[in-house]
C-alpha cells in the first residue's frame, strides 16, 4: 500500500473504512468547527446576496462531487446502474437545495431541511462508507453529506429561515411522494434507491426497525418522531422568528 501512487490510492477500492475511526472523527470535528466559525461570521459580515451565493456554491460543490462518482465509475469500467445513478436521497438533494437557494424559497427549504437533518445528518453519524480517504468515494461521501448538513443548518442560522409544523407535514408528504415515484424505477432497474427494497449496508439505524417491508412502515413513525424533535427548537425560540 505504501508504494501506491496518489492516483492508485484515489481509485483503488480498499474496503478499509470503519465507523468512528480517525477519518470519521476528524470529519465530524471539522464539520462542527466550520459550522461554529462560519455561521456567525457569514451572518454578520456578508450581505443577503452574498449569503445566498455562498449557499449556492456549497450546493454546486456537493453536486459536482456527487457526479464525480458517476464519471469515475464509468472511467474505471465498474459503473453499476443499480447503485451508481444519483438517485439516493442524499445524491439528489444537492441539486434540490441549489434550486431552493437560487429561488430563495423558504417553502422548498422547509421540505428539504427535514429530509437532510433526519436522513443525511444521520448518515454522517452512522456512515455506510466502505473506502477510506483519499479514495474518490470517501471524498464524495463526506463532501455531499457534510455539505448538505451544513447547508441545512446554514439556512437556519445564516439565512434566518424558521420552520413550522406545516413545513414538517409538507416534508413528510413529500418524502412519501418521492418514495412512490422511486418504487417503479427500482422495479425497472432492479435497484434499491431510497432503500425501499432492502436496508442500507453496514450498521445503521435501519437495523432497529425490523425486516423488510416492516421497516418501511416503521420509518413512518420514525419520521413523525424525528420531525417533531427537529421542530422543538423553532418553537422554543419562536420569539426570534425571522421570515
Amino acid at each position: 500500500m505504501e508504494n501506491q501512487t496518489i492516483w492508485e490510492r484515489f481509485t483503488t477500492d480498499t474496503q478499509s473504512f470503519s465507523v468512528y475511526n480517525s477519518e470519521h472523527l476528524i470529519v465530524i470535528f471539522v464539520f462542527l468547527g466550520l459550522c461554529l466559525w462560519s455561521f456567525f461570521k457569514f451572518r454578520d459580515y456578508f450581505d443577503e446576496d452574498t449569503r445566498f451565493k455562498i449557499a449556492m456554491a456549497v450546493c454546486i460543490t456537493a453536486g459536482v462531487f456527487q457526479l464525480l462518482k458517476v464519471f469515475m465509475r464509468l472511467y474505471l469500467g465498474n459503473f453499476d446502474h443499480t447503485e451508481d445513478l444519483p438517485l439516493q436521497l442524499c445524491n439528489i438533494l444537492p441539486f434540490f437545495m441549489w434550486f431552493t437557494f437560487y429561488k430563495r424559497s423558504k417553502w422548498w427549504f422547509g421540505i428539504f431541511f427535514f429530509w437532510i437533518m433526519a436522513g443525511t445528518f444521520q448518515s454522517m453519524i452512522t456512515p455506510t462508507l466502505k473506502d477510506s480517504f483519499p479514495h474518490y468515494e470517501s471524498l464524495r461521501y463526506w463532501v455531499v453529506h457534510a455539505g448538505l448538513s451544513y447547508i441545512a443548518l446554514y439556512g437556519v442560522f445564516v439565512i434566518g429561515w424558521r420552520l413550522t409544523w406545516k413545513d414538517a407535514i409538507r416534508s413528510a408528504i413529500g418524502m412519501n411522494v418521492l418514495a412512490l415515484l422511486m418504487t417503479p424505477i427500482n422495479l425497472l432497474l432492479d435497484s434499491n434507491y431510497l432503500y425501499l427494497i432492502d436496508k442500507p449496508p453496514g450498521k445503521t439505524l435501519y437495523d432497529l426497525l425490523g425486516p423488510w417491508p416492516w421497516y418501511i412502515l416503521s420509518l413512518e413513525g420514525v419520521i413523525v418522531v424525528l420531525f417533531g424533535v427537529l421542530l422543538i427548537p423553532f418553537y422554543v425560540f419562536r420569539e426570534k422568528k425571522i421570515t
